[in-house]
């Protein structure tokens, strides 16, 4: 699923008291944990290879860039037609812009201003991708030139007993379309899994599982909703602003 980041997950720590697996003490990584809990995650690969000119003549320079991409599995398969990417800003938060692949498996956004970003593939508890490809995939923007990517992915039923919450910076949200420091609603025995997309340290703190400790870019903290109620939480780094809440029922 969507959780369509280094070429590696960064660890988490895990609180639950439901099983041993959620008690274990050592550092998984993300995607491990999630395939031993029969979950999964969206992933994929990052290939950047920048083209661009223009035909002779006087001509303005180019102030845009483009990014072209294909979704394949890891046969080199063309997936057409399936999940969706969603383009981001280095600190996390949504462009606005997300596209479903073609019947050949490929996308496009165009006309964008040069700089950093991210892409995120979504396909809800039907695409994963192991180790080591790299997700939301990070690339940069040159103007007058196309950044093109591959992203890879393995489809199956991964599970739906889970949601992810980015930690961007100065904002949560839950993926892929929640509003930014909102209340994320989940049932009881929910695996909540937070991951940090920004460029700053951020934390969760509060609810019964008190603190994550401090994440760094990349790294993610995965809480098992074990009790009913609404537990406000907040990043202790960017108070007041990123702060949000999860209702447990």
């Amino acid at each position: 699923m969507g959780w369509p980041h280094t070429c590696f997950y960064g660890a988490f720590r895990v609180k639950s008291g439901m099983s041993d697996l959620f008690e274990r003490h050592h550092e998984l990584s993300r995607r491990e944990f999630l395939v031993k809990t029969g979950l999964g995650v969206a992933a994929s690969s990052l290939v950047i290879a920048g083209c661009g000119g223009g035909e002779g003549g006087v001509t303005a320079p180019a102030t845009t860039g483009s990014v072209l991409g294909t979704v394949i599995d890891l046969q080199g398969a063309p997936q057409g037609n399936f999940g969706q990417v969603i383009l981001m800003y280095p600190s996390g938060q949504h462009v606005g812009t997300r596209l479903t692949p073609d019947n050949a498996g490929k996308f496009r956004f165009d006309k964008l201003a040069e700089g950093d970003y991210q892409i995120r593939f979504h396909a809800f508890g039907q695409a994963m991708i192991p180790e080591p490809y790299q997700h939301p995939m990070k690339f940069s923007v040159k103007a007058g030139q196309v950044t093109d990517l591959t992203v890879r992915i393995v489809r199956g039923n991964f599970g739906s007993n889970q949601v992810e919450i980015y930690c961007g910076d100065d904002f949560y949200q839950l993926q892929p379309d929640g509003a930014e420091n909102a209340e994320t609603v989940v049932k009881l025995g929910t695996v909540v899994c937070w991951y940090n997309v920004g460029l700053k340290v951020h934390t969760i703190t509060g609810g019964p599982w008190n603190d994550s400790g401090d994440l760094q870019k990349t790294q993610s903290y995965i809480w098992v909703a074990n009790q009913t109620g609404v537990f406000n939480y907040f990043c202790k780094y960017t108070q007041p602003q990123m702060k949000a809440s999860l209702r447990v029922t």
